[in-house]
């Protein structure tokens, strides 16, 4: 099949999709098969990156402005002890704010994630759509990503082989071209 070169401004299939949804597509996509472990390792490398440099930041700035003596010139002779605790953790905290939102390990992740969808769409084309499903309430990014990290472990951990299959010994779930698309109360209809 040959991918036809697209105009960027064409509306892709997860235009509307939340961030939950783009998630949960990837995951399905992991669980069935569509996504490889190739495929996944630097998204999930990414996403490691990105949750680190988000709790992190904080107290590396903090740390960096407490210990350092860097504002110690500036507010020694004018404040308190306890403001002089108080103003570095406050100027980490403005430094974080700005931090989310010019994050370039989020970005990174953000564009990962796009690229995978589009691998997604390559491959499967249309049926894409069987993969988003109705996301829990509770579930978030972080919680959809946990079990696509914790998938990959079931396929390259210790207990692979044993509890689990592999990668190349497991079978597809269920192939993305028999999806059904017509739903009726008491059965599916193709």
């Amino acid at each position: 099949m040959a991918f036809e070169k697209r105009s960027p401004f064409e509306l892709r299939i997860w235009h509307f999709y939340t961030e939950e949804e783009k998630s949960i597509t990837l995951l399905n996509a992991y669980k069935q098969r569509v996504l490889f472990s190739e495929d996944i390792k630097s998204f999930l490398l990414k996403d490691r990156l990105n949750t680190w440099s988000y709790w992190g930041f904080p107290a590396a700035c903090y740390a960096l402005f407490h210990y350092t003596g860097a504002l110690q010139p500036y507010i020694a002779t004018k404040y308190s002890v306890s403001a002089q605790r108080l103003i570095p953790a406050a100027i980490s905290g403005i430094l974080w704010l700005g931090w989310l939102n010019f994050n370039p390990f989020y970005n990174a992740l953000q564009n990962e994630k796009l690229h995978l969808l589009n691998l997604i769409e390559r491959r499967v084309g249309l049926n894409m759509k069987a993969l988003n499903e109705q996301v829990p309430r509770t579930w978030t990014t972080q919680e959809i990503h946990r079990q696509i990290r914790e998938s990959y472990n079931n396929r390259h951990g210790f207990f692979t082989n044993i509890l689990y299959p592999s990668e190349e010994r497991a079978s597809p779930l269920q192939d993305i071209s028999s999806y059904p698309f017509k739903y009726r109360r008491d059965k599916i209809v193709k």
